[in-house]
């Protein structure tokens, strides 16, 4: 296949995204015109000096710290229940052009709570933009996932809990709180810290993911299937490395939530040809593929397909197995109801 009839053929799926961090999506375009109304987060610059703040750069950026960077500047516009209810609607947008159909946002609250806002304040905007976009468009669902931060700990966990229980989908006409994960530096912070918070998540009806493996190596994987018994793994690079762990992943159902883009930038991988992506899907591990932070990646969910037919001499049949599972593997209810595109 041509490199155009392999994005031709992904534009007839319907696709599943669910592992996307609100702050790495924002619009490059809204962050300038924020940057304008407010205050220059960046004194002196033009648009395009602008988006490198942003953006991933091959020519100039190289480490974890160039990619965790990034996030910075967004942060600075995003502690305003307008500004949050807006992007929220764009990165639905966006997703949706994209040929997104189900999308799983991840956002943490306490963040964005640096001008006033509550945390139930900051779910309500991002379910308000959300459910907007969603209104017009009856074939995207939406979901949100709340995030705790590692290196805040787990008694901050289970009160971030507590405090999104009034935002839960359940208590909303149409978009809520689906989900709970854990993100943040691996090595000081380990899955038995948060063993209560996802005990709390399971009793108040959240399915639950978490950040492991990506940084860290198989173990990581491992204690956070023992500690916090999740339905899913974000990123899981290293599980690659073990084959009893696969195995495991395989036999209890587990979800890697894989991002080629992302994992190459942040050096859970040293080559995209060296990702474990073959690997799993061989070893019959449920995988969804998923953008992480489209924004600062510079890619789409499609450019990510597109990455794996090219990478994994893919064939169309297992593109759509793959777009099928990670449509499978979504916490919002059934899984994908729409049939393929065209």
């Amino acid at each position: 296949m041509t490199s155009e009839d392999r994005r031709n053929f992904i534009k007839s799926l319907n696709l599943a995204d669910v592992h996307r961090h609100f702050d790495g999506s924002i619009r490059p375009e809204t962050l300038w015109e924020l940057s304008d109304k407010y205050y220059s987060a960046v004194p002196g610059l033009d648009f395009e000096q602008f988006r490198h703040y942003l953006q991933w750069d091959d020519a100039v950026d190289s480490t974890l710290l160039d990619y965790l960077d990034k996030f910075h500047v967004p942060l600075q516009y995003t502690q305003f229940y307008d500004n949050i209810r807006r992007i929220s609607f764009e990165l639905a947008e966006d997703a949706y052009l994209d040929g997104v159909k189900l999308l799983e946002l991840r956002i943490n609250p306490v963040i964005h709570r640096r001008a006033g806002l509550t945390t139930r304040q900051v779910i309500a905007a991002t379910r308000k933009g959300l459910s907007l976009f969603q209104e017009d468009h009856p074939d995207f669902r939406a979901g949100i996932i709340v995030i705790a931060m590692r290196n805040h700990g787990g008694n901050m966990a289970r009160l971030l809990l507590r405090e999104v229980v009034g935002e839960k989908e359940e208590f909303h006409d149409g978009i809520g709180v689906i989900g709970f994960d854990i993100a943040g530096h691996e090595a000081p912070f380990p899955p038995l810290l948060f063993e209560n918070a996802y005990d709390l998540a399971a009793r108040m009806g959240l399915k639950k993911t978490a950040h492991a493996g990506e940084s860290e190596g198989p173990e990581r994987i491992w204690e956070a299937l023992d500690c916090l018994g999740p339905h899913r793994i974000g990123h899981g690079t290293s599980a690659g490395q073990d084959a009893e762990l696969m195995k495991r992943l395989a036999a209890d159902g587990i979800c890697l939530e894989v991002c080629l883009s992302s994992n190459l930038q942040t050096g859970a991988i040293s080559a995209l040809s060296d990702h474990p992506l073959p690997r799993f899907l061989e070893a019959g591990v449920k995988v969804a593929l998923c953008t992480d932070n489209p924004t600062v990646s510079n890619t789409t969910l499609a450019r990510e397909y597109e990455l794996a037919m090219e990478l994994f001499s893919m064939s169309e049949n297992d593109v759509r197995a793959l777009a099928g599972m990670s449509c499978d593997c979504t916490f919002l209810g059934e899984g994908c109801p729409f049939p393929e595109a065209g």
